[in-house]
């Protein structure tokens, strides 16, 4: 892969739209074959969609992918998917807004618009005519300094990018993509008192930055899924809950066709070798066997 185009591809995953948008300009300015000869086409429509910040541009260009690419392409396949998603939203999105709407011409319409208009009236009289409260104002609050935590620059950055691509995972609620290891990270701070953690004696931490695409109405807590590095003995770590990365975002609650990224961090011995990240969607029937998505991360 041409060098522009790796960058171009970790300055999309970091959510530099323009700089992609710069390195495929600067890419194609230099590029010395033809268009239609080159295998790095599709791979061009995609990250050109993806940059894209009016959603339905975005969706036209990947069908513009679908009808420009041959019908085993990789990124054909993945624009086919999200097209997918996008036709299914939209239909329960259209199945839900008819099963709940509510004319105002019926009965219960009008009862319903009655009872808002009488809240509304409720409220203006109470505003308008209760008394001013009386505020008392408080003594002074000291202050003391907290001790300061150390921060990003303090601690050694020893992770790697990766190119997301090779390390993605689609389900149902989203799409997940590994971004970076950081194989014995010293930058893991506690959540709460941002005091920098260590792993207990004989283990490490291992950190994986991973970005986190929205594919449901509501994403409250990314990734949406259950997550477990697979080591070489066959165990299955989860990650820990009460630690952070100096300096780094975290997850946040996303709607769907929106990302959000942030570092996952587990414990593990420093004899283990990692296999795989696992993804087990949430509310499974336990009962029912099924084999959990996997990133493979040797």
């Amino acid at each position: 892969m041409h060098t522009l185009l790796v960058k171009a591809n970790l300055a999309l995953f970091k959510g530099e739209r323009s700089e992609t948008q710069r390195l495929l300009r600067e890419y194609q300015s230099q590029r010395e074959i033809p268009v239609e000869s080159d295998p790095s086409t599709p791979m061009i429509l995609w990250l050109d969609a993806q940059t894209q910040a009016d959603p339905a541009e975005r969706l036209r260009r990947l069908e513009q992918l679908v009808h420009q690419t041959h019908a085993q392409d990789h990124y054909r396949q993945l624009a086919l998917a999200i097209l997918k998603d996008e036709r299914d939203f939209q239909v329960r999105m259209e199945a839900l807004q008819s099963r709940f709407r509510l004319p105002f011409n019926s009965a219960a319409g009008r009862a319903l618009g009655l009872l808002i208009i009488g809240a509304l009236v409720t409220f203006t009289l109470v505003t308008v005519f209760s008394p001013p409260s009386r505020t008392s104002v408080a003594p002074p609050l000291t202050l003391i300094a907290p001790t300061p935590a150390p921060t990003a620059i303090d601690l050694p950055d020893r992770s790697r990018a990766l190119v997301a691509d090779s390390f993605t995972a689609r389900y149902t609620n989203g799409i997940l993509q590994v971004t970076a290891v950081e194989e014995q990270s010293e930058r893991v701070l506690n959540s709460s008192s941002l005091v920098q953690v260590t792993p207990v004696p004989g283990a490490r931490f291992y950190a994986l930055n991973v970005i986190f695409e929205c594919r449901g109405p509501i994403c409250n807590q990314p990734p949406e899924a259950n997550l477990a590095l697979q080591l070489d003995n066959g165990s299955l770590i989860e990650p820990r809950r009460d630690v952070v990365i100096a300096g780094q975002p975290t997850l946040q609650p996303i709607a769907l066709g929106r990302t959000t990224s942030g570092w996952v961090i587990f414990e593990i011995p420093l004899t283990s070798a990692t296999i795989a990240l696992t993804i087990r969607l949430p509310n499974v029937d336990p009962t029912t066997p099924s084999a959990p998505l996997a990133i493979r991360l040797q």
